[in-house]
């Protein structure tokens, strides 16, 4: 349990803490025959709804987004969920803990207890986490991780390759337009996901793609995902090293940064500075061109559409994916950006039209109400194509 606080095992009680411990020992099975089953992301092939009525299963006909920060681009895949359930005559609700591992269970907790059909959710401490989703799946409600499991269906992607994409970018960058020699800074996600410690590594195996004389003067670990973090972080950062010129990160972290660069009389346009996620104010310093060069971005009110769509028809006893795959998509120029948050003002409509959704989000598998036995117990990587 060394992922967890003191404080936290007292909020979830002493059975919970003790569910805990045995959460490492479920598999994914099958309640009828108790026979194990392994789930195999490689094996499942496109999502292919079948397009029957389905069998009402009696769920709230009510779905939960539970967040953990009030990111823009958490706030964006709220909104996209919300507007899938008010189409599809559901009840949204949602809760943010502001990265309070014992809040963020409590509130699931509430959800499950207030009664939903759906629960989507951004991990935040896997061990306090995956008692209560293990709850969700146990009541037959469709639980949404975004890489975290025990979950229904999962949000996943290929985290190496996003990092990789990254750091390469920024060694390019310094390789055509720095001599080669640049100090730069990242700040890691390590403690929110396992997967993104696999992102981690892609970055810091990009960067050396431009050779010895870039060096990463900071590796730092931010647990608090919010442009506070990473200006304060920046601030202290230039105290010790004043000649960063690459900064890599999320993009609400990394924007903080180019907030304490701005106000440090440090900015310069000949900087890389590119994030992750595609938030909105990072693609505003895209677009105007500068220091801040490159946001790969998830399309987050897209995916919180869908997973409100999917939500709707679990509950109507339909099938759903198993597998969402968030595709990094490259965001450098101004025409780039244009296009992305033009699909994402209108996410219905690119819902409703399979392959340009799919551009963005390819689906995997299939899962119901029906077979809901099955399901993930472990972040996965996105199916090999």
């Amino acid at each position: 349990m060394s992922g967890i606080s003191r404080r936290d095992v007292l909020k979830l009680g002493a059975v919970g803490a003790a569910s805990l411990l045995s959460l490492d020992l479920l598999s994914a099975c099958s309640g009828k025959s108790g026979k194990q089953t392994a789930l195999d992301p490689n094996s499942l092939k496109r999502f292919q709804s079948g397009g029957s009525k389905g069998s009402p299963t009696g769920l709230p006909s009510r779905v939960a987004w539970a967040s953990t920060a009030d990111s823009e681009f958490f706030l964006a895949l709220g909104r996209g969920m919300q507007d899938a359930a008010t189409r599809r005559g559901l009840e949204f609700v949602t809760a943010t803990s502001g990265n309070d591992p014992g809040k963020h269970v409590d509130q699931m907790n509430g959800f499950l207890q207030r009664g939903v059909g759906a629960l989507a959710m951004q991990p935040l401490n896997p061990d306090a986490d995956s008692l209560v989703l293990q709850r969700a799946i146990d009541k037959g409600v469709c639980t949404q991780g975004i890489i975290t499991a025990p979950s229904t269906m999962q949000v996943v992607a290929n985290q190496y390759q996003i990092g990789f994409d990254q750091g390469k970018a920024a060694a390019d960058y310094v390789t055509a337009h720095l001599g080669g020699n640049a100090q730069a800074l990242y700040f890691n996600l390590d403690t929110a996901s396992p997967q993104l410690k696999i992102r981690h590594r892609g970055v810091l195996d990009g960067l050396k793609t431009g050779g010895g004389g870039i060096q990463v003067v900071g590796d730092l670990t931010v647990a608090d995902i919010s442009t506070a973090s990473g200006f304060n972080t920046m601030m202290s950062a230039l105290q010790t090293h004043g000649d960063i010129k690459v900064v890599l990160g999320g993009d609400t972290i990394v924007v903080g940064a180019f907030k304490a660069l701005q106000q440090s009389g440090k900015l310069r346009d000949d900087m890389f500075l590119s994030g992750v996620d595609g938030d909105k104010e990072a693609l505003d310093l895209v677009k105007a061109g500068g220091a801040y060069k490159l946001s790969i971005a998830f399309a987050w009110s897209l995916m919180g559409y869908g997973l409100g769509e999917f939500g709707a028809d679990w509950i109507d006893g339909k099938e759903v994916p198993r597998v969402i795959v968030a595709k990094g998509v490259k965001l450098d120029s101004d025409a780039a950006v244009t296009r992305f948050t033009a699909a994402s003002a209108d996410p219905s409509s690119v819902f409703a039209d399979r392959k340009r959704y799919e551009e963005y989000l390819p689906l995997y598998g299939t899962v119901s109400h029906a077979t809901r036995h099955t399901y993930w117990t472990s972040p996965v990587d996105p199916p090999a194509t």
